[in-house]
């Protein structure tokens, strides 16, 4: 039998930078990974880049959760990004402003984001064990200020280790290769904690019936999107959309693609938002003034791409050849204009836990103390990171909030233990 103060489970960057924090004020400190080396799924984040926070405006982080904006602004202000920017900086890694306010370490590379919390964690006394996936939680019969552990330990007997707090921040479910198998949500099952049924995040759209192969690799900027189930409307986003040769990627897409359930009607404003009505004039005005020119050309003109373009026509049933502005009947205008301004898809398919880049659904944050990441039901349980019902909009939002509440839940521990 081991005996730790703390024990997280996962070592992953909100069970890392827990762990550091613990360790630091002297919390003798056990991190218990199932995988063979730590981090692997932080690896992989922002293709190897590590998109790890954002620089825009605490404004803009309340509306980055979805309805959880509330629940994660205490982790949010406790640590913030100018904080998590401070702990790299100080140890060497320089970060950087890229793409519209996202944080990147100026290497470029994540394993250097990695390397600084291993090295952190290693500094401060924190042990590690992989290969070492935790089975069994549950509370000392008979000492309700203690938890056993129970893990695999690649020999015949498991790893029981008696602790005072524990933590889960084993992650999710989304790219299950990397380890993340809902591993957390089940252990808080197991506890008697409610779980939100886990489901994909950061997924693309695959459209029933697609036909905008021929668009892959467009994108557009600032479009507009609606969503309608059973005809009626469920939401509305602007950002920047991606075709690709099955379906509907890019930053709008996979920010809104929580809320996407199969069936809805998901539309697009090929325009950036502007109405049947408004597109109905620019193309009679566009018309009227190159009476000779193609159609084609004509939409083309209205800032939307060739290809694009052409799957506007084919959806209108229109023939590309010998079709001038001269030619275009106000019904086919019409048409034309209630396409553009409405570019219709029905998701057949919203993209699995293999290419999700985050996980909706997991530990219910009603049963979670947003204050200090603490358990309503179970005293001296904790949570950090994507295995809570939390997920975010690309761009850095998701790594913030796993750094924000693994210090969040340690500053809480340490408080609780005296330390």
């Amino acid at each position: 039998m081991v005996n730790a103060d703390v024990v997280i489970v996962g070592a992953g960057p909100a069970g890392l930078t827990c762990a550091r924090r613990c360790a630091e004020s002297k919390l003798d400190t056990l991190v218990l990974e199932k995988n063979a080396k730590c981090g692997i799924k932080l690896l992989a984040s922002g293709s190897g880049k590590c998109n790890l926070s954002s620089a825009l405006p605490m404004e803009r982080y309340a509306s980055a959760y979805g309805d959880k904006g509330r629940f994660v602004r205490p982790a949010l202000l406790n640590f913030p990004p100018a904080a998590l920017r401070g702990f790299f900086e100080s140890r060497g890694l320089s970060i950087v402003e890229l793409h519209d306010g996202k944080l990147f370490p100026e290497t470029q590379r994540a394993s250097d984001v990695l390397r600084a919390l291993l090295d952190a964690c290693a500094e401060a006394g924190a042990e590690i064990r992989t290969r070492t996936p935790v089975r069994k939680i549950e509370r000392v019969p008979g000492d309700e200020g203690r938890f056993a552990i129970e893990a695999d330990s690649g020999g015949s007997d498991p790893l029981r280790v008696l602790a005072r707090f524990v933590v889960i921040a084993c992650g999710g479910a989304s790219y299950p290769k990397t380890g993340s198998t809902g591993d957390g949500a089940e252990l808080a099952a197991s506890l008697g904690l409610p779980v939100v049924p886990l489901r994909p995040a950061l997924a693309p759209v695959y459209p029933e019936a697609y036909d905008c192969a021929t668009c892959a690799g467009i994108a557009l900027e600032n479009a507009a999107l609606r969503w309608r189930r059973d005809g009626k409307k469920i939401g509305e986003r602007t950002g920047d959309v991606l075709f690709t040769h099955e379906g509907l990627s890019g930053p709008l897409i996979l920010d809104s693609s929580r809320d996407f359930r199969v069936g809805d009607e998901l539309s697009l404003s090929l325009m950036g938002g502007e109405s049947r009505e408004t597109v109905s004039g620019e193309l009679l005005r566009s018309c009227a003034g190159n009476p000779r020119k193609s159609v084609k050309n004509i939409i083309s003109s209205l800032g939307i791409p060739e290809a694009l373009a052409l799957a506007v026509l084919a959806r209108c049933g229109m023939a590309v050849e010998g079709r001038t502005g001269a030619t275009l009947s106000k019904g086919e205008r019409l048409g034309l204009a209630g396409e553009i301004a409405e570019f219709r898809f029905v998701a057949a398919r919203i993209g699995g836990f293999q290419e999700a880049m985050a996980t909706a659904g997991g530990i219910d944050t009603r049963a979670v103390r947003a204050n200090t990441m603490e358990s309503t039901q179970a005293k001296g349980l904790y949570f950090a990171g994507e295995t809570l019902d939390v997920d975010g909009d690309t761009g850095g939002f998701n790594l913030q909030f796993a750094f924000s509440s693994g210090i969040l839940a340690a500053d809480s521990i340490i408080r609780a233990a005296g330390a």
